[in-house]
């Protein structure tokens, strides 16, 4: 009987590697899971997202308004699949919003700013004119083009209480006008408290 030569160890040690490679690729607990960030390339009609050249990712339902451009967290499980847990929050904090001439904090409540979360907006404080009241229709500040809306859009806000009840109309144009509308008993303020939107 002869011994088998070094190239038949050499073979059989290669296969032994292969299959214990193939088998370290199908289980999970060898495997394991990841994650990491990506940037959101296409967002597709069936809900899903392309990111760093992953297709159709799907997404978590507190996702809900994926857009391209968005720095997102991706996971991938032990069996290879991907999910997009979300858009990292941008928080910037607050900031004072520029009004228009002639317009100021009336004294009381927060000073008219913004925060941005993400791809939502928040709004508070008080604006009044240095004298007198708000004129109808009349411009209030120029919401910066970062934080656009993009369209129209409007609230039922506080106002001081001359007229009851005590609120009036207050949107954003599309080309981000602030303004007011109350045609009778003018609101010598308006707040912006709990105003909130999406770009």
């Amino acid at each position: 009987m002869t011994k088998p030569g070094p190239s038949v160890h050499r073979d059989l040690a290669w296969a032994l590697k292969q299959q214990a490679k193939r088998t370290g690729e199908r289980a999970p607990s060898v495997r394991g899971a990841d994650w990491r960030l990506a940037t959101v390339t296409a967002v597709n009609t069936d809900g899903t997202v392309d990111a760093d050249g992953i297709e159709d990712i799907r997404c978590l339902d507190t996702y809900t308004l994926p857009a391209v451009g968005d720095v997102i967290r991706i996971d991938q499980s032990s069996s290879g699949n991907w999910l997009a847990m979300g858009v990292l929050a941008t928080v910037s904090g607050w900031t004072t919003l520029t009004l228009a001439a002639g317009y100021t904090n009336p004294g009381h409540g927060y000073t008219a700013s913004w925060m941005r979360e993400g791809r939502r907006i928040w709004m508070r404080g008080r604006i009044g004119p240095t004298s007198g009241t708000i004129a109808d229709g009349d411009t209030l500040a120029t919401i910066p083009t970062a934080i656009r809306p993009g369209v129209a859009v409007a609230w039922g806000v506080a106002r001081d209480a001359g007229a009851m009840p005590a609120v009036c109309r207050l949107e954003i144009t599309a080309a981000g006008v602030l303004r007011t509308f109350q045609s009778t008993n003018l609101p010598q303020w308006v707040g912006l408290d709990g105003i909130t939107y999406t770009i």
